[in-house]
């Protein structure tokens, strides 16, 4: 696919099989399709069912076929008789199978050329939120498609509505003028990939019919005159004026307003009361900490009350934060505009989606990136980030596809086209074309964004939007902790130190210094520097293996400050050895802003940039090892690695983020909302305050809507005494929904019992799956767990009858619970974010089984510090309350609306000590 092809392109044909488990002759398909795609003619069509004896819950809800339609169909070896005689005149097979899958096929049809639409969807729609069946279906039909089930031939039709999107609408430079560089950087490629669908774009008409000609636009390689601008920052209109309060009366009236909006819709007073809150927040510039149960609305609970407030106040700003980008989507494109509904003077208030800096591409650096000798793969992986920079607002930069990773990742070249052009740094307000200055200029406008918990602990550090915003409302609150640390946190990669230093060797080698001697001496001093560093670097990759002794490749562990195996029995000292020799590097390369001898050199303008952008990186990194070194052995921080087989991460985490907290959220803010359905550790806020970095204070908090305020001791000067709020808003579902059972026979989940607790969750799995009909949502406290019990479990399960749904790691989960929801009977095993942010109402889920109770494990570095840092009392406390947050938020996935019901089961005996279901352990 990625290398030429020079013959007269004419029959093309689009082909897609299911497949399943092997069966016990071998075969894996048991359906096939595909079409003819010929000029001057309409599509011919070839589908047929395959005998097929595994056929199994999961392949039903995938193709609609019946084990009846599959016992009575034609062996393999005929259909691909037939299918060969089908395909006999065909040049190229567009699929969106992986080649893997269909490369028997493709030998009995005589090997036609193959071009994977799963990479075309990945590639020219990186809007898409993926490329199954079912989300490009609806992407490309702009509405929800009810099953997910696709036969063989609607799966053809699916790739050619897809071949008739991409040649007749993305390649169209009419509808996407941008699609003029696509199409000009398709061409100079030279590959089957870019020739295949600019021949279906210039000959659209001949193919698919239709008066228009898409490939009417011509083509050019001037890409950037494409890119939207920044538009100018304009200061909020009028003078500081005194903060209008919203009239608590009236939030119940907009409430009451969105039920008539809405069908199906009924006011709850959880969330009236919720939106009270809020309302009284914002108008006494009060922090307010409040948990809400599930079904309280709290969304709208917030939103309802901000837009008044900014509606009342003309210069007010509020940030709104979550902690998963589902969240974040859902607000910005579904709750907001149902807000706004409500009164005309909302819809007048600006509102910008504020993603992070290292989800935007930096167009300035991918400019600089491109030379005239890239071609095949190498040019269309920067291809494939030029157009995500076409399409910013729908598509994170730093997203990479399956198939794009797969078909373009070809190592080094690729991470370096990824490292080096993304916005996450050297991209500043100067670059009006890149989008991130064009987001935070829109932000700078606006009065309302929604952004994540990182980029919210960050703002104030923000060279624009920095003291803009006053007013923050932090949704999904349990995870701002955890993501404030990762915000202020460091971390180097000897991945991204080796990648420097081997672009600067491959161009100091291509280097022509000629007769005189000061270039070539100043080359020679660069490489030898460069040597210098990767024998340094070799030998702490062995230091760190025998510092770690016995932990596992991938896992992360604590550094010491101090080890008889570091240089001078010092990490401090290891790390800085390495610092000096980066220092040596890029002090060698100083000739890089020296344009006369970059020019002696033979180096082009845009090498030069290059070069300087790798220096940047190396001084960068220096600086991070000094920065790493000078607080090891600090016990307010903790140094953390993970070893892989070549490579090493090293990062600097602050143990406590509570001090943090106190200057970049409440330092200069009005007010702050922190909401969530789980926050408190029984019936207390001790727990979340404390890590908040909230003054100790004594707490009322009564059994359901108990006000709490108090005043915190220090007073800001010019400001009233900042009061601290805590109210807890019971959920509105019935507490009868839920059982909640430990079995008699569960043992403890306590790692040093690990072996025997896995035995006997291996042991109790089936027959409570076996015994609810499936219907089941396993959580694991660890991918380790999940993939030792499913080695042992999985036959079992899956001769049952129940389709078994594996999380696994690095691969987005949208098509599981896509199927988990579509299947009735099916289990679906999974981790981490399985236990929050998920719904799946009704009959899909009536059990979550939670194998142990999610204790941090005893060798995470974080955990070790605090033992180190903390009192006995404090630490306990602190271990036991994350526990009981996280394992609230699991057993809240199961009942997700007013009908729901089921039980929770708990395979975990340490279970049995707590005081009452759902308190912390």
């Amino acid at each position: 696919m990625l290398e030429p092809y020079h013959g007269t392109i004419r029959n093309i044909a689009c082909l897609y099989a299911h497949r399943g488990p092997p069966d016990k002759d071998g075969n894996r398909f048991y359906e096939i399709a595909a079409a003819l795609i010929c000029p001057d003619r309409p599509e011919d069509f070839f589908s047929s069912p395959v005998r097929y004896g595994k056929f199994t819950e999961r392949e039903r809800c995938a193709s609609g076929l019946s084990r009846e339609t599959l016992r009575i169909a034609p062996p393999v070896a005929d259909v691909a008789t037939f299918l060969a005689t089908f395909l006999r005149d065909t040049e190229i097979l567009l699929t969106l199978n992986s080649k893997a899958e269909i490369d028997s096929l493709l030998a009995a049809c005589g090997n036609p050329r193959m071009v994977d639409l799963g990479f075309a969807a990945e590639f020219f729609l990186p809007e898409a939120e993926n490329s199954s069946l079912k989300a490009l279906w609806e992407f490309l039909h702009g509405k929800a498609r009810t099953k997910i089930s696709f036969s063989a031939r609607e799966a053809v039709e699916l790739s050619l509505d897809l071949v008739r999107r991409i040649c007749g609408r993305v390649l169209n430079a009419g509808e996407f003028p941008s699609a003029a560089a696509l199409g000009y950087y398709l061409a100079k490629s030279d590959t089957l990939f870019g020739e295949t669908f600019l021949h279906l774009n210039r000959s659209y008409r001949n193919y698919f019919g239709g008066l228009f000609d898409p490939a009417a636009g011509g083509e050019t390689p001037d890409w950037q005159q494409f890119l939207e601008k920044a538009p100018l920052l304009t200061p909020l209109s009028g003078g500081a004026a005194a903060r209008s309060k919203i009239a608590l009366n009236d939030v119940e009236t907009l409430c009451q307003g969105l039920a008539g909006a809405m069908r199906d819709y009924a006011v709850r007073p959880s969330q009236v009361a919720f939106a009270v809150h809020v309302a009284s927040a914002l108008n006494d510039r009060a922090v307010l900490t409040i948990e809400a149960g599930t079904g309280t609305g709290k969304t709208q609970g917030y939103l309802i009350p901000v837009m008044e407030f900014l509606r009342r106040n003309s210069r007010a700003r509020v940030a709104i934060s979550t902690y998963t980008k589902s969240l974040q989507e859902q607000i910005f494109r579904r709750e907001i505009p149902l807000t706004t509904s409500l009164d005309r003077a909302y819809r007048k208030i600006p509102v910008v989606l504020l993603k992070g800096k290292s989800n935007f591409l930096c167009a300035e650096k991918l400019d600089h990136l491109y030379e005239e000798s890239l071609s095949g793969g190498r040019l269309l992986a920067w291809l494939h980030f030029v157009h995500r920079l076409f399409h910013f607002r729908g598509a994170d930069g730093d997203a990479i596809g399956q198939r794009i990773r797969l078909h373009l990742h070809d190592g080094f070249f690729f991470r370096r086209l990824q490292q080096e052009s993304s916005a996450k740094s050297g991209c500043n307000w100067r670059h009006t074309r890149c989008p991130a200055q064009v987001i935070a200029a829109e932000a700078a406008n606006a009065r309302l964004v929604v952004t994540n918990h990182h980029k919210l602990a960050l703002l104030n550090r923000d060279e624009i939007l920095g003291g803009l915003f006053t007013n923050y409302v932090i949704d999904e609150a349990n995870h701002f902790e955890q993501a404030a640390r990762g915000a202020f946190g460091i971390e180097i990669s000897s991945r991204d130190i080796t990648d420097a230093l081997t672009y600067v060797e491959a161009v100091l080698g291509r280097a022509t210094p000629g007769s005189n001697a000061f270039p070539a001496d100043d080359v020679a001093a660069a490489l030898n520097a460069i040597a210098d560093v990767r024998e340094e670097m070799a030998g702490l990759t062995r230091i760190l293996a025998l510092v770690r002794r016995d932990a596992a490749a991938g896992e992360t562990t604590v550094l010491p400050a101090e080890n008889p195996a570091f240089e001078n029995g010092r990490l401090q000292n290891q790390l800085d050895a390495l610092r000096k020799d980066l220092k040596r590097v890029a002090g060698s390369l100083s000739f890089t802003g020296e344009a006369d001898t970059t020019r002696r050199l033979g180096m082009h303008p845009r090498t030069v940039d290059r070069m300087k952008t790798a220096l940047k990186e190396i001084q960068d990194h220096a600086e991070t090892l000094k920065i790493i070194g000078n607080k090891t052995g600090s016990p307010e921080y903790v140094t953390a690695c993970i070893l892989f087989v070549r490579h090493w991460t090293v990062s600097l985490l602050a143990v406590e983020v509570a001090e943090l907290l106190k200057d970049h959220i409440y330092e200069g803010r009005d007010c702050v909302v922190f909401t969530s359905a789980t926050i408190r550790n029984g019936d207390s806020f001790d727990g979340f305050r404390r890590a908040a970095g909230m003054p100790d204070v004594p707490e009322h908090v009564g059994p359901d809507l108990v006000p709490a305020a108090v005043n915190d001791a220090e007073t800001v000067p010019g400001r009233p005494r900042r009061e601290f709020r805590f109210e807890a808003i019971s959920s509105p579902f019935s507490p009868d929904a839920v059982e909640i059972v430990v079995p008699p026979e569960a043992l403890s989940g306590a790692f040093e019992f690990k072996e025997a607790w896995l035995a006997r969750v291996a042991e109790l799995l089936p027959g409570l799956i076996r015994e609810n009909r499936g219907q089941t949502l396993v959580l694991f406290a660890s991918y380790s767990d999940l993939e030792m019990i499913a080695r042992r479990v999985s036959d079992t399960i899956s001769a049952d009858g129940f389709p078994l749904l594996i999380q696994q790691n690095g691969v987005p989960t949208a098509s599981l619970c896509d199927e988990f929801r579509s299947i009735r009977e099916s289990v679906l095993f999974g981790v981490d974010t399985f236990w929050y942010g998920v719904d799946f109402p009704g009959e899909t889920l009536t059990q979550v089984i939670i194998t142990r109770l999610p204790f941090p494990h005893p060798r995470d570095p974080l955990q070790i510090a605090r033992r180190n840092l903390l009192s006995k009392d404090d630490y306990w406390r602190r271990y036991r309350y994350e526990a009981g947050i996280k394992l609230r938020q699991g057993i809240g996935r199961l009942i997700r609306s007013e009908s729901d019901r089921g039980r929770v089961v708990i395979l975990d005996s340490r279970y049995n000590g707590r005081k009452r279901p759902g308190s912390p352990p």
